[in-house]
């Protein structure tokens, strides 16, 4: 598990770092010895809101117990005293964060006054019992005397961290994880610095809770850390070595033809393939594009690292999983939370999303957005998509889906309503839009009972194959203006071949392509 620490010097910064992690980290850990401007509990609510199984670890160090990264996030540090240290940590219990991180310096008296205050609260706070030597690896009879110190007070997590003068003092500290399994006893355990790098590599196979690793360069908050990308790209290895021992070097080298890919389940019936490599030729880009039914998301943008495609679609069910694999992702891809694009630069993976504008240039054509209410039957990543493009373009949207959980999320993410898909009846605005794949081709089915259509001027089907779909038909009977998916389909796939290629993609001749196709299915 990955664990990114906020660093950030202001509110604003700490804020936009919370967001990115929780797109690709497991855990996130506030750093409030570091963090100027702010308050805790903005930070914590933050989290949970752009995330609902992001893990927050509370920590507040003395500017003595922190070591210096590469950048001087000391220079401006907000470190407390103790008592303050202790303050902050109860707050952050009572606050519900998910770990606070308190040294075994503090002493028994600080420690045993905050198991007390957890256990009060109901104890869903664990404590981490944390040592850090910033100067040296003590020797391992005296790191196994101070783990022991640590162990004593039965805290959820030990965690043990040197700095490494040598690289033998790295295998000194990685020993300590056996030593603690053997005794039931979860530790994070590893060394800082230059020469500590392989321990923070090693650790995390050996057992230890927890990686730490910034989301870019600059970020991290103890020397010798490496970025998400880079962590994920290592395990990723090492991984890929356990299976398949002689794998060959990955080229760094781009080669011809730059191919392109589309990833999702199912992809029978997508018909990006011909849109994508009749707009290939026309722009004279040597490579092809193919559609790739996935069934291990992880296994398949590793093997597009391997291969180095230099492009790829995503589509259902994978535009938000497929995030958690990729090293960089854009901002308005970010805010969304869902990805449709990905970029691979000399495989660094950057993720991208163009369903919204494509969306967004498609409704513009046939109504204004601004000061209108938007139904948005999903919660997926094309609903995102969607709700976002709204919001942007000043309209509002209101989030319907059968799975309540799920649309309570989005609603809460984008501070928009929220109805369960039995209460649609109920609701009146200017344009319902299908974002589910319900009604795609071969099923003629609709997401909603054929009358609900009538409480709307507009009805859009993201769905583009059919052209007219259930929905759209019904909506068609009760006199309502209808926009299919086949304008969308073709600006979310112009958007890609121009951020893949830089090349202005022949739009009339995608569309003429896709519509010749589907009207040969429905013949």
């Amino acid at each position: 598990m990955i664990c990114v620490p906020i660093t950030a010097r202001t509110k604003k910064e700490a804020l936009h770092s919370i967001e990115r992690s929780c797109q690709f980290a497991d855990f996130i850990e506030l750093r409030m010895d570091l963090i100027n401007g702010g308050r805790l509990e903005e930070f914590i609510s933050a989290a949970r809101s752009d995330s609902d199984s992001i893990k927050i670890i509370v920590t507040c160090r003395k500017k003595e117990e922190a070591a210096p990264a590469g950048r001087t996030v000391l220079a401006k540090s907000t470190a407390r005293n103790s008592e303050e240290k202790i303050a902050l940590l109860k707050e952050a219990i009572g606050l519900g964060a998910d770990f606070v991180d308190i040294e075994l310096a503090e002493g028994q008296a600080a420690i045993k006054e905050l198991q007390a205050f957890c256990a009060k609260h109901g104890g869903k706070t664990k404590i981490i019992i944390s040592y850090h030597n910033l100067k040296e690896t003590p020797v391992l009879t005296e790191l196994k005397k101070i783990f022991h110190q640590c162990a004593k007070f039965k805290p959820a997590i030990v965690k043990m961290v040197t700095t490494a003068r040598t690289i033998e003092d790295n295998l000194i500290t990685l020993s300590l994880i056996s030593y603690a399994k053997e005794r039931s006893q979860k530790i994070i355990s590893l060394c800082m610095g230059d020469k500590g790098d392989i321990s923070r590599i090693a650790a995390p196979l050996m057992g230890s809770y927890l990686s730490f690793a910034a989301v870019e360069k600059g970020g991290h908050s103890a020397p010798g850390q490496f970025t998400v990308g880079e962590m994920k790209r290592i395990n990723e290895l090492l991984k890929s070595s356990r299976t398949v021992p002689e794998a060959p070097v990955l080229s760094m080298q781009r080669p011809q033809p730059q191919n392109y890919i589309l990833l999702g389940n199912p992809v029978g019936q997508s018909l990006s393939p011909i849109m994508h490599n009749a707009a290939l030729k026309q722009m004279n880009v040597e490579g092809t594009y193919s559609a790739f039914c996935v069934h291990d998301l992880r296994g398949a943008i590793q093997g597009m690292r391997a291969m180095n495609i230099c492009g790829a679609s995503i589509t259902i069910p994978f535009k938000v999983a497929v995030m958690e694999y990729l090293d960089d992702v854009d901002d308005d891809a970010l805010k969304i939370g869902a990805v449709n694009t990905i970029i691979n630069h000399h495989g660094r993976l950057t993720g991208y999303n163009t369903d919204w504008l494509g969306l967004v240039v498609t409704i513009r054509e046939a109504l204004p957005i601004k000061n209108k209410t938007f139904v948005i039957i999903g919660a997926g990543g094309t609903a995102r998509a969607a709700a976002y493009g709204i919001i942007k373009e000043g309209g509002f949207p209101m989030i319907v889906n059968r799975t309540l959980k799920k649309g309570e999320i989005l609603s809460r993410k984008l501070n928009c309503p929220f109805y369960s898909l039995a209460e649609i009846g109920k609701i009146k605005a200017d344009c319902l839009i299908n974002t589910t794949p319900v009604g795609m081709y071969p099923k003629d089915k609709s997401p909603v009972k054929a009358a609900i259509p009538g409480n709307y001027k507009y009805v859009v089907d993201v769905i583009y194959n059919p052209i007219k779909t259930k929905l759209l038909k019904d909506a068609q009977k009760q006199g309502c203006g209808i926009i299919s998916g086949l304008d969308m389909f073709v600006n979310q796939g112009a958007g890609q071949l121009r951020l893949w290629t830089g090349k202005e993609p022949p739009r009339a001749l995608m569309k003429k392509i896709i519509s010749e196709r589907l009207n040969q299915i429905e013949e």
